[in-house]
């Protein structure tokens, strides 16, 4: 018996262009004679073999022509259409199951029986609907344990899958919310380290004398008002007004020449091997203690940076100075200097902080740098840089110094000033802009702020009660004020020794050109000098580094377990709902149900 393909080798030279017209319904009558050039003699064997089934073909063809599972095709349709031939085969060579191809179930699916009505025939599809779809969906979709719920013919093993399926969604939507707020939250971790360091940038150092006048160049009525037999009885802040009072007649400049200067105060000065001179110290004014000096500051010209590369005393800045002893004020309770360290770029404010050395001592300072890092909003409330946007915050920065909190809310006392008493005070910087716009209070004379004018009682007065609630925490300063994103602290270790020795002094007063021969002067060297040592007492940074405890990656890494651990769930699921959602039931449908209502 011929094979299936040669069967359909031999239809392939057939002629049917005119197999319904009449006279041909033999379908033998219809194929011409095959070449048997190039066939061997099995093959003609063959092609006999299937000739006398011609006549079958033909017959069943004929007696089932009306059949409603076969249909009217004309002869161009069935060169091509192998669901109309496959009846034929199944007629000549018996039941054989039908074709299981992708092809043959679309065919199956997507077409019903041909109908004959009146001489026409028609053909009707199945058109696809949401549950078609959705049923279509369950049985290929990449997500586990969703299949099983279709898969299953017994309704009880639906019903435990269907309650898995519910519960494990369930569970990874409260897992997914969980993890979504966390990340909304906006949590940061903080990790600390320790390292080593080749070099090291100095710090900066801020020297005051603790007298803030001259007694040689203090106002008579000053001094007339400060005795020494009633300071028991005076607080620092009463002793505050007594000077703000007295000096208010006088120019920031005027006081300025009243104060210590530091080429009178500095003896000696050495850093490491390198000699230093007071052209290296950058001259500031505090409000409290006058004139102030800073060592390797951010707006030394001379020298931008200061390097160390060994830890300890001999590595350090070394200085001798002497306080002017005789030069004190009775209301001066302690003779020597009050030293601070910071950031070089940082404002220096003596009064919030220091560490207090005394004449005749030799006080030793070791320090140890502590770098603070925190991610800026809206992870953490705090000012990252100097910018348009916090000038108002931090007025010193026309002065060339970085935001701190201590500026930020020096700067808030000014706006308070400006807001109440309608000027500018002489001990905080005035930037006229950042001050109208912070306040909304706009200058009455070409928009320039005055000065304030305390030789007015009244002016007095109320820049004194400003600075008074300040001090009282009244104006609410500190919470108006976050802290920098970025900051360094150095953490001290003090240690002092009686200095100098009687050689050694003797050797200091020649140095500083007094006479050796006069007992006053003597007794004054005594009480006036004092030495300075400051170093790393290691080369070791500690960090303390803040960091977003959420970041995309991780969110992404934290959605996606929790989807894939509990449904099976990825990217790729995903894309199949969407595709569902909206191709397949979104346009799907509503394009075909559109097509049929208007065709």
């Amino acid at each position: 018996m011929a094979s299936l393909k040669e069967l359909l080798d031999y239809f392939a030279g057939c002629d049917l262009k005119n197999y319904n017209t009449p006279g041909h319904n033999n379908l033998q009558q219809t194929c011409e004679t095959v070449s048997n050039n190039g066939r061997d003699d099995k093959q003609n064997k063959d092609i006999n073999t299937i000739r006398k089934k011609i006549g079958i073909i033909s017959a069943i063809s004929s007696s089932r022509k009306n059949r409603k599972h076969i249909g009217i095709k004309t002869k161009e349709n069935l060169n091509f259409d192998h669901s109309i031939r496959w009846p034929f085969m199944t007629d000549l060579y018996g039941n054989y199951p039908a074709p299981t191809t992708a092809g043959a179930r679309d065919v199956e699916s997507n077409c019903k029986t041909t109908e004959t009505k009146k001489g026409t025939t028609t053909t009707k599809r199945k058109h696809r609907t949401a549950k078609d779809v959705i049923h279509e969906f369950i049985q290929s979709t990449s997500m586990h344990g969703v299949q099983h719920i279709m898969r299953h013919r017994s309704v009880w093993r639906r019903m435990v899958w269907s309650v898995l399926v519910i519960g494990f969604v369930a569970w990874a939507a409260h897992n997914v919310y969980q993890i979504v707020s966390d990340y909304s939250s906006n949590p940061v971790q903080t990790s600390v380290s320790s390292e080593y360091q080749g070099k090291m940038k100095f710090p900066a150092v801020t020297v005051c004398n603790l007298n803030r006048i001259r007694l040689s160049k203090a106002p008579q009525s000053l001094v007339r008002n400060l005795p020494s037999d009633i300071m028991d009885d005076v607080n620092e802040e009463d002793l505050k007004f007594i000077f703000a009072y007295f000096l208010r007649p006088f120019g920031k400049q005027e006081q300025q020449e009243m104060g210590h200067q530091m080429q009178d105060m500095l003896v000696k000065c050495k850093f490491g091997n390198e000699l230093c001179k007071p052209e290296n110290f950058t001259f500031f004014y505090n409000l409290q203690h006058g004139n102030c000096y800073t060592f390797a500051s951010s707006q030394d010209s001379n020298r931008s940076q200061w390097l160390t590369m060994r830890a300890g005393p001999g590595n350090g800045l070394s200085m001798e100075f002497d306080v002017q002893f005789d030069e004190n004020l009775p209301s001066t309770t302690a003779s020597g200097l009050k030293v601070l360290i910071h950031d070089n770029g940082e404002v220096p404010f003596p009064e919030d902080g220091g560490i207090m050395a005394g004449t005749e001592a030799a006080t030793s300072i070791a320090i140890r740098k502590t770098r603070f890092k925190q991610p800026a909003s809206p992870y953490v409330d705090c000012i990252a840089k100097v910018d348009v946007n916090n000038k108002d915050k931090n007025l010193f920065a026309e002065l060339g110094f970085a935001y701190s909190l201590n500026a930020c809310q020096k700067s808030c006392v000014q706006k308070h000033i400006y807001k109440l008493c309608q000027c500018c005070s002489i001990n905080f910087p005035c930037n006229e802009d950042a001050l109208q716009l912070s306040t909304g209070i706009v200058a009455e004379e070409d928009n320039t702020i005055p000065i304030c004018n305390i030789t007015d009682y009244e002016t007095f007065y109320c820049v004194n009660n400003i600075e008074e609630d300040f001090s009282d925490n009244k104006l609410e300063c500190t919470k108006k004020c976050p802290p920098a994103c970025e900051q360094s602290s150095f953490s001290t270790t003090v240690s002092s020794a009686p200095w100098p020795t009687s050689d050694y002094r003797q050797t200091l007063l020649r140095r500083h050109g007094l006479d050796l021969n006069a007992t006053q002067l003597l007794e004054a060297g005594e009480r006036s000098f004092l030495k300075l040592e400051i170093y790393f007492d290691s080369l070791i940074l500690d960090k303390i580094v803040g960091q977003p405890a959420f970041t995309w990656n991780k969110l992404l890494s934290d959605i996606g377990g929790q989807l894939g651990l509990l449904l099976g769930f990825s990217i790729l699921t995903a894309v199949e709902i969407l595709e569902l959602v909206v191709v397949d039931l979104g346009l799907g449908i509503g394009l075909r149900s559109l097509w049929r209502r208007q065709f």
